[in-house]
């Protein structure tokens, strides 16, 4: 009886835990692209299924305001949902990353990421907090034959204009399991 209460205080404080997760902070730009990584080993769990949620992604089912997801094999639009969200990664790999097109202020806030795992309690869940600032300013001042650009920081990965942010947002409900391992 003592483990069996044990193991019902352990389910519940790691049901609470990974449901108050904190998410990734991510910064973007207006009428830029953000990309929130998402990936599972498809090697070992075969294709799964995933779903993009905006705000909060609810402890039980599936994403309750989803944006788009996946059955592992091919995407799924979402009825009146904008084209502006892509899964652009080898869904063939894992690779189930959110791409939003062309930011706007109103995108900003809580995105989740659930990865669909057969059995109780067993879903990862990823959630990410996307800020969107003002497009980059660009100033140039010119005095006679002298000009000088200054710039503000565009925080591009080896130049590429769209802002992608590779991160990984590890809330599992059970701690020892690590499906992102290469």
């Amino acid at each position: 009886l003592h483990d069996l209460h044990v193991w019902i205080l352990a389910s519940c404080l790691s049901v609470l835990t990974a449901s108050g997760c904190l998410g990734r902070r991510v910064v973007g730009r207006t009428g830029e692209n953000v990309t929130f990584t998402c990936r599972y080993n498809r090697k070992s769990y075969g294709a799964l299924s995933v779903c993009w949620n905006r705000g909060d992604i609810p402890n039980l089912g599936m994403c309750n305001n989803q944006l788009i997801s996946t059955d592992g094999n091919k995407v799924k639009k979402q009825s009146g949902v904008s084209s502006r969200y892509q899964l652009m990664g080898r869904l063939d790999q894992g690779d189930v990353s959110l791409t939003i097109l062309n930011l706007r202020e109103a995108d900003a806030g809580r995105y989740g990421c659930r990865v669909h795992i057969a059995g109780l309690f067993n879903d990862d869940k990823h959630h990410f907090d996307l800020t969107v600032k003002a497009p980059q300013v660009i100033m140039t001042t010119s005095l006679a034959a002298e000009t000088s650009t200054e710039s503000t920081p565009a925080n591009q990965i080896a130049g590429n204009p769209s802002q992608i942010f590779d991160i990984f947002s590890f809330c599992f409900l059970d701690s020892g399991r690590n499906l992102f391992k290469k």
